[in-house]
Formats: C-alpha cells, sequence, structure tokens
C-alpha cells in the first residue's frame, strides 16, 4: 500500500535544519495493521504526517496506490462546531458529495458504530471513546483505503480503550482497511497489529526493523457498541492456545507481548551500545537485534434528549435575571445614599425613573439613543470587519504580521481620545470625526484579539481539515473562522464599552444631539434628575448591546454546551 524510498526529512528550527529521517525506507502492507512503536521523540508522528502528504521530504519518494486516506489524530481531530453527522461527513464534502448521498452513507456508517441517536449531537457532548468512533466513521464514510492513527487511545481510559480497540480490529477486518498506528503501548501494538515496525529512537531515523506479530487472533462480528459479539465459541480466542476467556489474559498473547518486548529492548541495548562505543549507527539486519523467526528487515453517553439550543438559552435567561437582581441591589442603594445624603445633586431613584419614563413619552431620548446608536453602529461597520480579516492574516501569515502587527502595536497603546483635536481638525466637527475616534478603539482590540486568536488554533485542527482535501476557503470557513468567534465575541463586548466611553466624551464637543451631549446639557441646567435619568439611558443602551452580544453567543457557540 505504502512504500518509502530513501526518504530524508529535517526540520528547520531557528534557521538550523534538525533531521528526523535520514535515507530511511520501509513498506506497509495493504490490507494489514501496522504498529509503529519507539520512544518519544523519534518521528513517529512525522512519519505519519509524511505519509499523508501534510509534510514532504526534502530527498526520497514515498509511492501508495493513491488511496483515500484518513487520519486519525491524538485528540481525534473533530471540529467542535460541528455536529456528530457534520464531522463523520466532513470527508464527503470535501469530496462534493450530494447532500442526500453523504446523510445516506452517514447514516449508515453511524449505525453500524452505534452512534445514531447521537448524530445532531456536538463532541462536546460525547465520552472519548464515542468521539474515537466519531473520527474513525469520517474515515470509513469516504472508504478511506488507509487510515493513519497517530496515539488514537491514549487519552482513553482502560476499559474504553479496549472497547474501541475491539471495535478498530472488527472494522478493519470488515472493510479490509489498511491501518498504519502509532502507540507507545506495545501490549496495544500486539493486540492489533499484523506487522509492528520498532524506531530505537536514534535521529536521524536510518533504518527501522519491521516485525511480523508471531500472535494471531481470530475475530467474530461485533455489536453496535463496539464490543465484541457474544457466540457458543469464544469471541476473541487464540489460534494458538485455548487460554482465558478475555483474549488479554491468553497466554499465548502475553507470551507475544514478551517476544516484542525483548525485542523492542534489544534494539533499544544496540542503540545505547553503538553510542558508547563512538561507533557509527549500523543497520539492525546487521546485529540480528531480534530473533530470526521475527525478523523481517524494511526495504531501503446518554442520547440527547433536547434541543441543542436550550441550555444556553437556559444560561442566558440566567444571565439576564442575574442583572435584574443587581439592578435592585443598585437602586435599593441609591435610595439609601439619596435619604442620607440629602442633597440636590443625588435624587431619589424614584425621582430619576419619573422623569426618564417623562423623557421616554415625550420622544426625547429616543431621538438621542438613536443618535448615538448610529455612530457606534458606523464605527463597528467601518472598523470591524477589516480590523478582524487583517488580524486573522497577520495571525496566519508572517508577511502580514511583520507588516501590520508593529504599526498597530504602535498605535494601540495611545489613549484615542488624544486623536480627537487632530480628527476634528481634518475631518470637521460633525459625525466623521466621532465615527472614525470609536473606529480606532474598534479596530485596535478586534485586530489584536483576532490575531492572537488566529495563532493560537491547534495546528491538528486544520490538519484535520486540510488531510480531507478542502479548499484554502473551505478551510477558512471551517475551521479558521469557528475557532476564533468566541474570541470575537469577547473583543466587541470589550470594544464597544471603550467606544461607549469614548462617545460619551466625543459627543460633548460641537454636538446637539446624543446621549453625551444630553448628559452634560442636563448638567448644565443643573437639573439632576434629568442627568440622572439621561445616564441610566445610557447604561440600558449599553447593556442592551451586551445582551444582544449574549444572545449571539448563545446561538453561535451552542456546541460549548456539555449538558
Amino acid at each position: 500500500m505504502v512504500t518509502l524510498e530513501d526518504i530524508s526529512f529535517s526540520y528547520t528550527v531557528h534557521g538550523i535544519p534538525t533531521p528526523v529521517f535520514e535515507h530511511f525506507s520501509a513498506v506497509f502492507e495493504e490490507g494489514k495493521i501496522t504498529a509503529i512503536i519507539g520512544p518519544s521523540g523519534c518521528g513517529k508522528t512525522t512519519l505519519l504526517r509524511l505519509i499523508a502528504g501534510l509534510l514532504s521530504p526534502q530527498r526520497g519518494n514515498i509511492l501508495m496506490q493513491r488511496p483515500r486516506i484518513g487520519f486519525i489524530f491524538q485528540d481525534f481531530g473533530l471540529l467542535p462546531w460541528l455536529t456528530v453527522e457534520r464531522n463523520a461527513g466532513l470527508g464527503l464534502e470535501a469530496l462534493g458529495a450530494p447532500s442526500d448521498e453523504r446523510r445516506r452513507r452517514v447514516s449508515d456508517i453511524l449505525e453500524e458504530l452505534g452512534l445514531s441517536t447521537w448524530r445532531k449531537a456536538y463532541p462536546v457532548r460525547l465520552s472519548g471513546g464515542m468521539q474515537q468512533r466519531v473520527a474513525v466513521a469520517r474515515a470509513l464514510a469516504i472508504d478511506a483505503g488507509l487510515i493513519l492513527m497517530d496515539e488514537p487511545f491514549s487519552s482513553l481510559d482502560a476499559l474504553t480503550r479496549e472497547s474501541v480497540q475491539d471495535m478498530l480490529r472488527a472494522i478493519q477486518r470488515a472493510h479490509r482497511t489498511t491501518i498504519i498506528l502509532v502507540t507507545h503501548s506495545i501490549e496495544e501494538a500486539v493486540y492489533l497489529a499484523d506487522t509492528i515496525l520498532i524506531l530505537d529512537g536514534s535521529l536521524p531515523v536510518r533504518d527501522g526493523v519491521l516485525v511480523q506479530n508471531p500472535h494471531k487472533w481470530e475475530r467474530t462480528p461485533y455489536l453496535q457498541d463496539g464490543r465484541a459479539a457474544p457466540s457458543t465459541n469464544a469471541s476473541l480466542h487464540s489460534s494458538e492456545s485455548s487460554g482465558a476467556s478475555n483474549p488479554r489474559e491468553n497466554a499465548a498473547y502475553l507470551s507475544a507481548v514478551g517476544t516484542i518486548r525483548h525485542a523492542f529492548d534489544e534494539v533499544a541495548a544496540q542503540k545505547m551500545g553503538a553510542a558508547a562505543t563512538g561507533s557509527s549507527a549500523t543497520s539492525p539486519a546487521d546485529q540480528n537485534p531480534v530473533p530470526a523467526t521475527l525478523r523481517q528487515e524494511t526495504p531501503k453517553a446518554i442520547p440527547p434528549t433536547t434541543s441543542p439550543l436550550s441550555p444556553s438559552v437556559s444560561k442566558f435567561l440566567v444571565k439576564t435575571a442575574q442583572i435584574i437582581a443587581a439592578a435592585i441591589v443598585i437602586c435599593a442603594v441609591w435610595w439609601a445614599a439619596a435619604v442620607l445624603l440629602k442633597r440636590p445633586f443625588l435624587p431619589s431613584p424614584w425621582l430619576t425613573f419619573t422623569q426618564f419614563s417623562e423623557n421616554l413619552h415625550k420622544g426625547i431620548f429616543q431621538i438621542h439613543v438613536l443618535a448615538s446608536a448610529r455612530r457606534v453602529f458606523l464605527a463597528l461597520l467601518v472598523a470591524g470587519p477589516l480590523a478582524w480579516m487583517l488580524g486573522l492574516l497577520a495571525g496566519r501569515v508572517r508577511f502580514f504580521d511583520n507588516f501590520f502587527a508593529p504599526i498597530i502595536y504602535f498605535f494601540h497603546p495611545l489613549p484615542k481620545v488624544a486623536f480627537l483635536p487632530i480628527l476634528m481638525l481634518f475631518l470637521g466637527l460633525g459625525d466623521a470625526s466621532k465615527v472614525v475616534l470609536m473606529g480606532l478603539v474598534i479596530f485596535g482590540q478586534l485586530f489584536v484579539t483576532g490575531r492572537d486568536a488566529a495563532k493560537s488554533i491547534a495546528p491538528a485542527l486544520l490538519d484535520s481539515v486540510k488531510i480531507l482535501g478542502f479548499s484554502r476557503f473551505s478551510i477558512i470557513r471551517l475551521a479558521i473562522v469557528p475557532s476564533t468567534t468566541p474570541s470575537l465575541l469577547s473583543a466587541l463586548r470589550v470594544s464597544l464599552g471603550t467606544a461607549i466611553a469614548v462617545l460619551f466624551l466625543s459627543e460633548t464637543f460641537a454636538s446637539v444631539d446624543g446621549l453625551g451631549w444630553y448628559i452634560m446639557d442636563a448638567w448644565s441646567r443643573v437639573d439632576y434628575p434629568d442627568m440622572y435619568a439621561a445616564i441610566l439611558a445610557l447604561s440600558l443602551f449599553g447593556l442592551i448591546l451586551y445582551l444582544v452580544i449574549d444572545a449571539i453567543e448563545a446561538y453561535l457557540l451552542r456546541w460549548r454546551q456539555n449538558s
């Protein structure tokens, strides 16, 4: 299925090449499971990424029958914002399959894997074993001839790991899929693999020892939850001995584990011996590190019953109730202070609310709220999309980062209100200078947040989409934009709060409308109830903006709710 011919590959760290493979060759047979074992940092994951095409060797060739490739990452590679059904059908979507065909194909696979009742759930609702099965479903949906697995069971508990291992073996036997599996567990390698490739930990890797697994399991069909199906004979039993009912306690299996462990220890001992004598590395074939009978050299959860939106809506309503409770407490403190101080500049809440109601009835506040809202939304429209787009570009493309980041970082720490006199000189005393001033506030905060959010996207998340064959635009749509949306909403809260503060200051200059102007006008008229009523209107205006963002967040980020 896959042949590596004399490949060499190096990473470049701070301009210095670090070789990982040098003149390395290997063959992976079709229709079999090959496990790759070796110490941490010996190039196992890099080898998978080379085979998958995520990395390219500097020298040598990687030949394969060009099958469709499924890559199951250590964290399963699921997109948290897509449902189980969408995640499983992502490969078919990349291939351009019609939606009806995708649904039919995915429905059959999910039914086979016992996930049909979870098809509308998000990954956060699933256990680790179920997420692993969704990743397998994605590979099966596209009829992947080659599945690459990078320590796929390392994050699972022992019982779940055994169940998913059984499921994987049964699926592989049923579909005759070629699987290349990276693992640190010798027991897992013996239990799953037909052949085992041992890497000794030397860098660069020049040779590996390909060992035939001395122990074979006879498999029977499995249940939808991944467990072996019961029968009159043992579901999983050794063809070499009757053994215990638990295949992992079978004497022949344990003997095979010991044999492979001995082979691995001898390969490691050979490396240590070569290092101690200072001799150059030699091929394991020359030192016969494993028994001749084994050695084969390498050639050169409960299903969701409620709408996924309901937990988000519930939390949103709870937050609204908390805000109302906080407002009641503030009003009580306000009333107590007014009674105790008895000063004209601190009217009682009742007088303020009465004045607020009268201004609403006369339509006064509506005029000034609309004027302030127009300026805020114009600033958001002018600065927001551009700032976020440039921030994402700076976070993902070094050229844009090198060009824009120094400019933004020079101006971002400066207080934006300092630019107000300059803006008035250039743009006049009207709305343009006020809108641009708020736009500067919004632009800087969204750019910096977008840049940092784009830089922090996990590479495996992008690789899980890239390996399916999606275009660059689709990667942006499916991975980059959704993964940075939480940061965008947080930045909007901060930037709008700052923008409203700047709006208040700017509206006190050469304005005849807006809440900022009205507050200062009431102060100059010594009409304190009217002034507090306008402050209340400005507070409610900001609160409504925050609640709108919270409502949008509750809908867009419903995939984060685990209940």
